[in-house]
């Protein structure tokens, strides 16, 4: 007898409606409802995208029994309500970047997946990106001998000023650059060399003339890094670079070099370079085949390899990485960025 499809739950009419909708359906679930804080949001967006329920009041979509899971894509500062919410009534959650506002409330996110039974991961997406597992895989397997050095450099242009967004640049709702990109490079940096150990770091601001005082939030990002694993990583973002340049990363080790760069900021497209020592420059990768795409790469298609591990998880009753443990090592490391950058010190980063 087969089984009815997954149903999800989608929190949220942003990233909510443009990639993760999509991207259920294409790993195979249905979208069974849509919330927006704005109800005629919620039914304008549900109409367009064919979704049988529509609502402003999310204890609604939560509890509604014939959701399996809901996706959380909401300012951070709700996170922590939403989830334990969902966790009470027996729901798996899928829980958008960045975790949380502060270590406080990750570490209670991550209690309550502990105590439910269900699967709980955070939408760190773009660790499902072909480049970026191309990147991994090297690593893995001892492509460059033991990482020494990384560099980390970012410059584009800030894409939220003109969106409909406008938490997404205020400091207590969870936004800005460190939170908004800097999340990310955290995830790829953890997902590549293990856990972080200390950061000492500065932050800009630099706001365009005209934007609301209480919206001002960092711009710039200058951070260098340890691993516990040893190794050091220098990260240098910026949103404020007009045109922009793209990512450049370049990974050091003691038997050779790989070089990554990509017009966006998430390697979903661009190019990996390899050199080993003792040859003459570098060479290209062959870009990883990609039988598994469905919207010709991107965030649409990234989403939809997290949501397959998603529902792998939920099959077997665990929680794949990235997880909420991993949303909890991320918020450690940003809130040390931002210690960091406050006190002028070396910060050392938790491990508890």
């Amino acid at each position: 007898m087969a089984t009815r499809p997954r149903r999800v739950g989608v929190l949220g009419t942003g990233w909510g409606a443009r990639v993760s909708v999509p991207a259920f359906r294409a790993a195979g679930w249905e979208v069974a409802g849509l919330w927006s804080r704005r109800p005629e949001r919620a039914a304008a967006e549900a109409s367009r995208l064919e979704i049988p329920f529509a609502t402003d009041g999310w204890q609604a979509l939560i509890q509604r029994p014939e959701i399996d899971a809901v996706a959380i894509h909401t300012p951070p500062h709700m996170h922590l309500e939403l989830c334990r919410a969902a966790f009470a009534v027996g729901k798996h959650v899928l829980c958008d970047k960045p975790f949380a506002t502060t270590v406080a409330d990750a570490r209670e996110l991550l209690a309550a997946a502990e105590d439910s039974d269900r699967t709980a991961m955070i939408n760190y997406e773009f660790r499902f990106a072909p480049l970026r597992l191309q990147i991994a895989s090297l690593l893995s397997e001892g492509g460059i001998g033991a990482v020494r050095h990384v560099s980390m450099d970012l410059h584009t242009t800030n894409p939220l000023v003109q969106m409909d967004r406008a938490w997404r640049l205020d400091p207590s709702h969870g936004g800005g650059l460190l939170n908004e990109l800097g999340s990310h490079a955290i995830d790829r940096l953890r997902q590549w060399f293990g856990e972080l150990e200390t950061v000492s770091a500065r932050l800009g601001s630099f706001p365009p003339p005209g934007l609301d005082p209480a919206f001002t939030s960092e711009d710039q990002i200058s951070a260098t890094l340890t691993f516990a694993g040893g190794g050091v990583a220098n990260l240098s973002l910026s949103w404020v670079s007009d045109p922009p340049v793209g990512l450049r990363i370049v990974i050091t080790g003691s038997e050779g070099v790989i070089v990554a760069t990509s017009p966006g900021s998430m390697l979903t497209e661009g190019e990996v370079l390899l050199g080993r020592v003792g040859e003459d420059g570098l060479s290209a990768v062959d870009a990883p085949s990609d039988d598994a795409a469905v919207s010709g790469g991107g965030a649409v298609d990234a989403s939809a390899r997290l949501i397959r591990a998603f529902a792998q998880g939920i099959n077997e009753g665990r929680s794949p990485s990235p997880n909420f443990e991993d949303g909890l090592r991320s918020q450690i490391a940003l809130e040390g960025v931002r210690e960091s950058a406050a006190s002028g010190r070396v910060v050392e980063l938790s491990r508890g």
